[in-house]
């Protein structure tokens, strides 16, 4: 198997950032767009409703900029960041493309609407509102930085609500109650990105015929099950499963208790 040995953890990806003297930033969270990209909830090629959030960390200092109170070229127009946005991804006459492809002409957009400013790295986060059937989005967080190209890759699944029993408690074992779930796939390959109706598929399907009494237990056998029902493909070695798993009716005093585990996607 091949290694992309600048492909990196987010996490590691993070702290390389944080490690350099890069902290000015320029974001722009959310912003609602159109796209031809991706797939619908029925896995079809067809527009969507995305939001989509960018985040620009400079290379120096925007002081010139603070000083004079000026927007000028040390930092970005986010103004003007957002609107090459709108206007380059919703043009109609774009072909259909992958969701990584959209990632990858963010990054570009950004780069153009820079100007002169130096970039360090850039962020960018795509999240289809549509895209899950039974949770409040799925999405595609893509980063690198700019001089060296080491990336990051992650494809999540957000707040999908699954009813499963689970519990230590007598009642607990008389119905089942909701789970919600959240999931991240860290170093996802690019050829997956677009898998996740059927990502979420697996994850219903695995979670709701359980049984346990802990959310310990159900966590790691759903990892477990996903390796070896869903991440069968030799490209997937490599890639981890951040699983979070909440009870919101368990404590009455809390929005809900969680635990949340990391592991690596292993053949089995």
């Amino acid at each position: 198997m091949l290694v992309d040995k600048t492909l990196a953890r987010q996490a590691a990806w993070t702290s390389q950032v944080a490690q350099s003297d890069c902290t000015d930033k320029i974001i722009v969270q959310n912003l609602a767009v159109t796209v031809n990209a991706g797939t619908d909830v029925w896995g079809r090629k067809k527009k969507q409703r995305a939001l989509v959030s960018v985040t620009v960390t400079l290379g120096n200092h925007f002081s010139s900029a603070s000083s004079t109170d000026t927007v000028d070229e040390s930092t970005v127009h986010y103004g003007t960041l957002s609107k090459a946005i709108q206007t380059r991804i919703q043009d109609d006459i774009l072909d259909w493309m992958n969701t990584p492809d959209l990632s990858i002409s963010l990054a570009g957009i950004v780069r153009t609407a820079a100007g002169s400013a130096p970039i360090f790295a850039i962020e960018t986060d795509v999240c289809y509102l549509k895209g899950s059937m039974f949770g409040d989005g799925v999405g595609h967080q893509a980063s690198i930085i700019t001089h060296s190209g080491v990336y990051s890759n992650v494809l999540y699944l957000k707040n999908v609500r699954v009813p499963c029993l689970i519990g230590v408690n007598s009642n607990e074992r008389l119905q089942k109650q909701p789970v919600v779930v959240n999931l991240w796939v860290d170093c996802v390959p690019a050829s997956r990105v677009d898998d996740y109706t059927a990502l979420e598929t697996a994850l219903v399907q695995i979670v709701s015929a359980t049984a346990y009494e802990t959310l310990e237990s159900l966590l790691a056998f759903v990892v477990q099950e996903l390796s070896v029902k869903f991440f069968t493909r030799e490209e997937d070695q490599g890639a981890y499963i951040r699983l979070r798993m909440e009870k919101p009716m368990a404590v009455p005093f809390a929005d809900a208790p969680a635990v949340e585990i990391t592991r690596p996607v292993r053949s089995v």
